[in-house]
């Protein structure tokens, strides 16, 4: 098909005037055109475009710059703001532990997090997972890695200034995503919280602090192009919406029933899963969403959990009755 034919019609050959020769052109080119959608619709989204810094973004920003002395970059969009903040010094660090390396030949039975991810497609939560009892042995090597002073100082300025600038204004961000890179290595941590979390953590004491770290996303990684990025460059900049961040909590909430609670999960993994996902949902009160599709990679198995069936899950016990 040439360029000639796209814009203007040229004038019929006579051995096109054919009805079977028509009739084939004209299927050719609506396998064209349909192939043209697909290639439209499979193209990269446009990122949203970056709003101008607004008098809240403009006092953020010389909080952070005067106060604290920290260069800052601020991509503001319509519903949630980029907070960059180029590290010079190590994002993390490796510390000795008092016990030193230990070692032992008895093995513990204990719930492992093999793998997990949970995204919002289309109205619908799909939570594919593999978490199964496991066999380890304790070996402790001695060290542990942490995070710096430097990482761990700038982190809560940025909680505070976000505080400052924003608990007051009107129209004010719902999302923050805070990108601390360490520009000498490339490693760096975003962090993603709701300014209301916050409002309730720090200004009323509504939230304790383990459960704002629960509503909070927190994810390292690393990228040797990354190093030298002193104006984040290398971040897509993309709008946060909620049900996005309650299927990242989602993931966070599970992950901390099975590595850091104080209280151990039971074996039942599917109700433990539905339970996370029914208080995640009842904490910010939502409900816009057809179904949870449940993949289990250890058994196989796929369901879907209907609205009501996650009700049932987050329900208190119904007490019984002595006879």
């Amino acid at each position: 098909m040439t360029a000639t034919g796209l814009n203007r019609p040229a004038a019929p050959r006579k051995d096109l005037q054919h009805p079977e020769i028509m009739k084939k052109s004209y299927s050719f080119l609506g396998i064209c055109l349909i192939l043209l959608g697909l290639f439209a619709g499979c193209s990269r989204a446009t990122p949203p475009a970056p709003r101008p810094l607004s008098e809240a973004h403009q006092k953020f920003l010389k909080i952070c710059r005067e106060e604290h002395k920290i260069k800052v970059v601020l991509k503001p969009l319509r519903n949630t703001l980029w907070i960059y903040v180029p590290l010079d010094d190590d994002l993390m660090r490796v510390s000795s532990t008092p016990e030193g390396a230990r070692k032992s030949d008895t093995a513990e039975e204990h719930p492992s997090v093999k793998y997990l991810e949970s995204v919002y497609i289309e109205r619908r939560f799909k939570i594919t997972h593999d978490i199964h009892p496991d066999e380890n042995y304790l070996q402790t090597p001695g060290y542990r890695l942490g995070y710096s002073s430097a990482y761990q100082k700038i982190s809560q300025q940025i909680l505070t200034g976000v505080s400052r600038a924003y608990f007051e204004t009107k129209d004010a961000p719902q999302f923050f995503v805070s990108v601390i890179t360490d520009v000498k290595n490339g490693v760096e941590m975003e962090n993603i919280f709701y300014l209301e979390d916050l409002k309730q953590y720090m200004a009323f004491g509504a939230l304790p602090q383990e459960e704002f770290v629960k509503r909070s996303i927190y994810e390292a990684r690393g990228k040797t192009d990354w190093i030298g990025d002193t104006e984040g460059r290398h971040l897509a900049y993309t709008e946060i919406t909620l049900p996005e961040f309650l299927a990242k909590q989602i993931a966070t909430r599970i992950n901390f029933k099975y590595q850091k609670s104080s209280f151990p999960p039971s074996p039942d993994t599917r109700g433990e899963i539905l339970k996370v996902v029914a208080e995640t949902f009842k904490s910010y009160k939502f409900t816009d969403f057809n179904y949870v599709e449940l993949r289990d990679l250890n058994t196989g198995r796929t369901e879907t959990v209907l609205p009501a069936e996650l009700q049932t899950a987050s329900a208190p016990p119904t007490p019984t009755t002595a006879e």
